[in-house]
């Protein structure tokens, strides 16, 4: 009950939202709609016990703040990224950028009702603490 596991925190404003246990790679997508040009974005990130770390990114048009190379490929632009982003990592998002928070295919967050942080960390804690707050 005491022996510590990794865990992925899902914090929105700093509330946990979800709390998902690192036994293996976890694959993580935010998709949300760029707040100024206003077309899908879509970040892919793999999880593991060492940090979370960026792989891809897709975007629908060059606006503020997105990039300006990448390959054409299912109507989306693309750009594959080897980056290691640490064990915390965050967005800022407002209720019209309609994000949606995905681990393995399955939408764990979306659609935030307020202006926020989006906040994603790594950290330790018991595993009988785990069973009893997202088990109980």
């Amino acid at each position: 009950m005491f022996f510590p596991i990794n865990v992925l925190e899902l914090k929105f404003n700093g509330d946990v939202v979800s709390c998902i246990p690192i036994f293996y790679n976890l694959n993580l997508e935010v998709d949300y709609t760029h707040s100024v040009s206003l077309t899908k974005v879509i970040d892919s990130y793999i999880v593991n016990n060492s940090g979370i770390y960026a792989y891809k990114t897709e975007w629908q048009d060059f606006e503020a703040g997105q990039p300006l190379d990448g390959r054409f490929e299912n109507g989306f632009l693309m750009k594959k990224i080897n980056m290691y982003l640490g064990k915390h990592w965050e967005y800022w998002f407002i209720p019209l950028n309609n994000v949606s928070v995905k681990i393995g295919g399955k939408v764990i967050f979306s659609n935030c009702k307020e202006d926020g942080i989006l906040a994603f960390d790594i950290s330790k804690i018991p595993l009988g603490l785990f069973i009893l707050r997202w088990c109980g």
